[in-house]
């Protein structure tokens, strides 16, 4: 099979490797769509401390069953899946309480398993028992089924901020990530909602999405102008997407008194202190979430509510890419040229999905 292998920094080439096979209680899946992470740009672009090449990349991953383990009885050759990437061990109380991406000992496919930006990829008998293989809706095509994963990461982060009715929401960041939080937002109830952004390109590409406010970060990042739009009482809740320092100081600073702080985005391995001032955080009473990854059951909520259409692939996912153009799909996301980018390694097998997205742009490097 096909499949793009990386080999270290900047190195990923596009080889014939053998095709996976399966054991007991493992799947066989052919990939028909898996989306490029912003970690996946990072990894290609500046290595992994857990990942050891060479290795397939990709963990956005939707496809089709094409073999059953023995044992399995859920799945079925010819059921629509999609995986989610980290695999608990099913035992210990965060594995109990459906915090599988919190386990000590979690395992993740693309860091430790092979991914899916290959033709197929092999679902451990781990993976299987512990439920990180979703059924996809059959209104839902691959193309947007790809976007299940980051969305559930978007759902793990708000689930934790626990957006109220009429809350007054700041999202730092017009990235995918960005979007995918404000619409959920947007779901949950809020009551306003401000867009944030560094560049102003992405913030006039979301007008369409009717958001009370767009502002361009500046010299302060956008505090002034949140705190202009709330007459001076900060956002109820703020989501910051960006891994800068900056904005993350910023994200406590226009937040409200009981506010809450998503600090979605980690910051580089390199510098990854952030200074604030305490007491401000202390005589708000202002909350500080660090959210990262995503559970089974995250998966499950986001194809659904990709199926009810509360959450728009057509607004998210922007390119397609064939596994030959892989390297082009990775400059696609480092240059911001759309929003997601989309792998797909049988391009010629998707036409009808590809219909069913008017607007996607296939890139060719």
């Amino acid at each position: 099979m096909k499949a793009a292998v990386y080999h270290g920094t900047a190195d990923v080439r596009v080889e014939d490797v053998a095709k996976p096979t399966i054991g007991a209680g493992e799947l066989l899946v052919k990939v028909k769509a898996c989306a490029i992470c912003g970690g996946d740009l990072r990894t290609f672009r500046h290595g992994h401390k857990a990942i050891h090449p060479p290795i397939i990349l990709g963990h956005e991953i939707a496809g089709v069953i094409e073999e059953v383990g023995a044992g399995v009885e859920r799945y079925h050759v010819g059921d629509r899946v999609i995986v989610a990437p980290g695999i608990g061990c099913g035992a210990c109380s965060y594995c109990l309480s459906g915090r599988q991406h919190l386990c000590y000992t979690r395992e993740t496919i693309a860091h430790g398993y092979d991914g899916g930006f290959a033709e197929y990829v092999r679902i451990p008998a781990s993976a299987v028992r512990a439920g990180n293989v979703n059924f996809i809706p059959d209104e839902v095509d691959y193309l947007a089924a790809s976007l299940s994963e980051p969305l559930a990461c978007v759902i793990n982060g708000q689930e934790a901020m626990d957006i109220q009715l009429g809350d007054t929401v700041a999202v730092i960041g017009a990235g995918p990530i960005g979007i995918m939080h404000a619409e959920l937002a947007r779901a949950r109830g809020a009551g306003k909602i401000f867009l944030l952004n560094r560049s102003r390109n992405r913030l006039d590409a979301a007008q369409d999405l009717n958001y009370d406010a767009y502002i361009e970060t500046g010299e302060d990042g956008g505090v002034q102008a949140v705190l202009d739009a709330t007459d001076g009482l900060g956002a109820n809740v703020v989501i910051v997407t960006a891994g800068s320092a900056a904005a993350q100081r910023a994200g406590i600073a226009m937040t409200g008194k009981m506010g809450k702080v998503c600090l979605f985005a980690g910051l580089p391995k390199d510098t990854p202190e952030l200074s604030f001032d305490v007491n401000f955080v202390h005589y708000r009473q202002i909350t500080l979430y660090g959210t990262f990854s995503s559970a089974p059951r995250h998966n499950a909520l986001a194809v659904e509510l990709i199926r009810s259409g509360k959450i728009n692939a057509d607004r998210i996912l922007t390119h397609a890419v064939a596994l030959e153009d892989i390297v082009h799909g990775f400059d696609l996301v480092e240059h911001r040229a759309g929003m997601r980018v989309a792998v797909v390694p049988h391009m010629e097998e998707l036409a009808a999905d590809i219909a069913r997205h008017p607007d996607l742009v296939i890139s060719k490097g």
